[in-house]
């Protein structure tokens, strides 16, 4: 009986550290921290979604993200939102300077990844894998669950 409720003991820790990190990742790596990431459901008959999250950088240099990749895409872009004469508009832009102990939020209508040319469909529910990458260190790679387009949205 004790071998039972240890196996079950186990299999408990296990699925609630799933169920953790698929609710809120957290990576570090080379005094970078990436939370609350998720990426959108993508609309059916369309090719693009677009991916969110905040990146803290610890460090006492500043960190560039220069792009991202992943194999459900071959192009992945940053891209912004601003407001310009009353009109908002979207661009491109090459990179994000996250400064020494300074945080890059990466949300709606602000900052985010561009996911163009999509594979198959991204459906809520499924864990995608980004590689982050930067000018000054190594890439950093990353799972963000998807999420629905239906989810209200926390802005910051």
């Amino acid at each position: 009986m004790k071998k039972i409720n240890k196996t079950t003991s186990m299999l408990s820790k296990i699925i609630t550290s799933c169920v953790l990190i698929s609710v809120m990742f957290t990576i570090q790596a080379q005094n970078l921290t990436a939370t609350e990431g998720y990426i959108r459901e993508s609309i059916p008959g369309t090719t693009v979604s677009s991916a969110y999250m905040t990146l803290t950088n610890t460090s006492e240099k500043s960190v560039t993200l220069v792009g991202a990749s992943s194999k459900i895409s071959a192009r992945i872009e940053i891209h912004e939102h601003s407001m310009s004469n009353g009109m908002m508009s979207m661009r491109q832009v090459e990179s994000i300077v996250i400064g020494s102990k300074e945080t890059a939020i990466l949300q709606p209508s602000g900052l985010h990844l561009m996911i163009f040319d999509i594979k198959e469909p991204l459906k809520h529910g499924d864990l995608i894998t980004l590689t982050l990458h930067f000018s000054s260190q190594p890439n950093v790679e990353i799972q963000l669950p998807v999420q629905s387009i239906k989810r209200k949205q926390h802005h910051h």
